[in-house]
């Protein structure tokens, strides 16, 4: 593989987050020129419907122009204490008030919101929280839809339907499950000392609940798991990722590392390293959330080891074709914006 060809297969795990509200040029040539395979947008990236709808079409029309493969726009749109994008849009209640009704309801939430990001521009929201709450004080308690693991499960395989049979991708956080743990992993890195036993009686229930329901991707947390891997985090741990969510639990989606400029990376390595930690260990698509430099960074860095021999073509065509594979059931650009205002006030006259 020449080093253009190889240097656009490795952009395609790299997932940038944006400065601000409008696209730059910077920011367009984050996935015409370097190609990254996706965008993430946060609040300081929202300012109104119609604005939210613009950047994601420009990005997306950068992306088609260049004629590289359909761009990931990606957002966290959990609802409630977790909602990049607020009124008119649909965000809430907290996934812990949505735990409390049934499985329709679920599903029915879900497919809004997927009707609602489609319209704007995304393709995939980084939803639902499949963390099971069950210690007192948990990082999770608003964002988890409850402690009983089967219904969890359930609730969280209803959301995933409802919102791809809506047109937006889905994705089931944190694996392995952060729902026991105190420690926030945006400032600190988390050891969890639960057995494989207790892992699997609670924790994984939901994910594997959320593979068989064809779930688009699942994001790994950056805790430490000691029953799995005492001495990396999830994220960066072949044997979470491998052996564990592709082996036992037999996904076959794509796999996506939670943001490595959080703490609990961040503070214990660079995170442009981190990137190729994580795509070494597994992950197919990497998080760089906040600084886009760190992801071109990371890129060359990939680069340079592909090319001296120390990544696998082998590995590096696996996660391409992955990818590509999904991205190939994408429509290049965004609905109409006529379509966005449409569905909102539909959603607005049934609330």
């Amino acid at each position: 593989m020449n080093p253009q060809a190889l240097k656009n297969s490795l952009a395609q795990s790299l997932v940038a987050g944006l400065p601000g509200p409008e696209a730059s040029a910077e920011d367009l040539a984050l996935v015409a020129r370097e190609g990254l395979g996706g965008v993430i947008l946060f609040a300081r990236n929202v300012q109104s419907p119609a604005q939210v709808w613009q950047l994601n079409y420009d990005l997306r029309r950068a992306a088609a122009q260049a004629e590289r493969p359909p761009l990931f726009t990606m957002v966290d749109q959990e609802g409630g204490s977790v909602a990049r994008l607020h009124a008119p849009f649909s965000d809430g209640p907290d996934m812990a008030a949505l735990g409390r009704g049934e499985a329709a309801d679920l599903g029915a939430f879900g497919a809004r919101l997927g009707r609602e990001l489609a319209a704007a521009g995304f393709n995939w929201d980084l939803a639902p929280v499949l963390d099971v709450h069950a210690v007192a004080g948990g990082v999770m308690a608003r964002r988890s839809l409850g402690g009983d693991p089967r219904r969890v499960a359930a609730l969280g395989a209803a959301f995933i339907e409802g919102m791809q049979a809506a047109g937006c991708l889905a994705c089931a956080k944190h694996f392995p499950g952060l729902g026991r743990t105190t420690a926030d992993t945006h400032k600190e890195r988390p050891f969890v000392s639960l057995s494989r036993q207790e892992l699997a009686a609670v924790e994984l229930v939901p994910f594997r609940a959320a593979a068989a329901a064809g779930v688009a991707g699942v994001m790994i947390c950056h805790a430490v798991y000691a029953a799995l891997d005492p001495e990396r985090p999830a994220s960066l741990s072949p044997r979470v990722i491998q052996d564990l969510l592709r082996g036992e639990l037999g996904f076959q989606g794509l796999v996506l590392s939670d943001d490595v400029e959080m703490g609990a990376v961040a503070g214990h390595m660079d995170p442009a390293q981190a990137v190729v930690e994580a795509y070494l260990a597994g992950c197919d698509l990497v998080l760089v959330c906040h600084r886009p430099e760190l992801a071109l960074a990371a890129l060359e860095r990939l680069v340079e080891l592909a090319l001296a021999g120390e990544i696998a073509p082998a590995l590096i065509a696996q996660k391409t074709r992955r990818i590509i594979q999904l991205k190939q059931g994408l429509e290049p650009l965004p609905p109409e914006l006529g379509v966005l205002q449409r569905v909102l006030a539909e959603n607005q006259a049934r609330a």
